[in-house]
């Protein structure tokens, strides 16, 4: 039986600083499950020699390249990569940023997940920056943005939720991928967004009136920096995460939206899906590289490539808060401190260090002192008046 064959569309607007790492990364995927071809779209970018340097670098990696005679805009450049993907019978078709570190299996995720149910429309893979659909971070540029970071945590996401499809009022074209027979049926993006933004909210709202689902992929799980292929476009100024009129055609059109995504943000399955995903890689890199308790001191304290757990006096008792990779989460333990935070990671902490003395702390210490961990006090008194 043959695998299904997947376009992957890359849109592309000047972006010398970024998409050079995204089409590397690109021809890293290593998919088992599915054919994949890259195709670079380029819609005539006007930065000086920019389009020889990437059309060059697409020859070198072994990856499709098209330049637009004339700019077209985002709706319709993304129309000509789903148009192609029509044309030449692909089962699928993935729209992507240039902004973005892909895992080596992503397509393999985003198209087991749409397999899940014939009636799913579209597939979002999850990232760090994917409007509120964010699996939040700290500061993703620094802890997030490398090949082999992604690629983790997309295969402990996998692990993790396997094809589990949350239902989502849009996708986002970020990296989305969109069966074939489903585009027969609802058609292209409206060129109506003009240079873009919210183009694939019309689009989802088109399919979901027809009947299908619109999912996001939890198992999946691409980098995004955000605001840096449309701010490169001069579409959005920095800082600015939207396009006012275009947003106005989405309130004229489909009046109902911002409604449901706000009934969507009450459901509370995305919160419970982020808790899961955060709990699973903290006690994943704990089990791989230890972890380190700090007392009295803030995690920004001690720089690790290992968890840390940070525990801070809240009232009349002491909170344990996890962080790693910039990712961050409160662990709901219950009954005696020292066995609940071993219990919860499957191992005692490597190392406790101490930055404030009290008696609560000084006990608990000793109760990872005699479970094998070592104790380090940092405390400090003034050494002159």
């Amino acid at each position: 039986m043959s695998q299904p064959r997947v376009l992957f569309a890359i849109t592309v607007y000047n972006g010398a600083a970024f998409v050079p790492d995204c089409l590397r990364s690109a021809a890293a995927m290593r998919p088992v499950e599915t054919e994949v071809d890259v195709l670079v779209l380029d819609d005539a970018s006007p930065d000086p020699g920019f389009s020889d340097e990437i059309e060059s670098l697409c020859r070198d990696l072994g990856i499709d390249y098209y330049r637009t005679p004339r700019n077209l805009g985002i709706p319709r450049n993304v129309n000509m990569g789903l148009l192609r993907g029509m044309d030449a019978d692909y089962d699928y078709v993935v729209i992507a940023n240039s902004d973005v570190c892909f895992s080596e299996r992503l397509t393999d995720t985003l198209v087991a997940t749409a397999l899940s149910d014939p009636m799913i429309g579209s597939v979002t893979s999850w990232s760090n920056n994917v409007s509120l659909f964010s699996l939040p971070n700290s500061d993703p540029d620094r802890y997030l943005s490398d090949q082999v970071t992604v690629s983790w945590l997309a295969r402990l996401l996998e692990r993790t939720f396997g094809t589990q499809a949350i239902d989502i009022p849009a996708g986002i074209s970020f990296a989305i991928l969109l069966p074939v027979p489903v585009l027969r049926k609802v058609g292209l993006m409206d060129p109506v967004f003009g240079r873009g933004y919210c183009e694939e909210t019309d689009w989802s709202l088109r399919s979901l009136e027809m009947g299908f689902r619109i999912v996001l992929a939890p198992g999946a799980f691409t980098y995004h920096q955000g605001g840096g292929a449309n701010v490169a476009a001069g579409l959005v100024s920095a800082g600015h995460t939207t396009v006012p009129e275009n947003e106005a055609i989405i309130d004229m059109r489909w009046p109902e939206f911002r409604v449901q995504v706000a009934d969507f943000e009450q459901r509370g399955e995305l919160k419970r899906a982020r808790e899961t995903a955060i709990d699973a890689i903290m006690r994943d890199a704990a089990g791989r590289l230890g972890y380190v308790i700090t007392m009295g001191g803030s995690a920004a304290d001690v720089e690790l490539d290992a968890p840390i757990v940070e525990l801070s006096s809240r009232g009349a008792r002491l909170v344990p808060v996890a962080h790693y990779l910039g990712f961050s989460c409160a662990l709901h333990i219950e009954g005696e401190m020292t066995q609940a935070i071993t219990s919860w990671f499957g191992r005692p902490p490597s190392e406790v260090r101490i930055f404030e003395p009290s008696a609560t702390m000084h006990d608990l210490a000793a109760g990872f002192a005699a479970l094998g961990s070592v104790i380090d006090r940092h405390v400090s008194y003034p050494t002159s008046v």
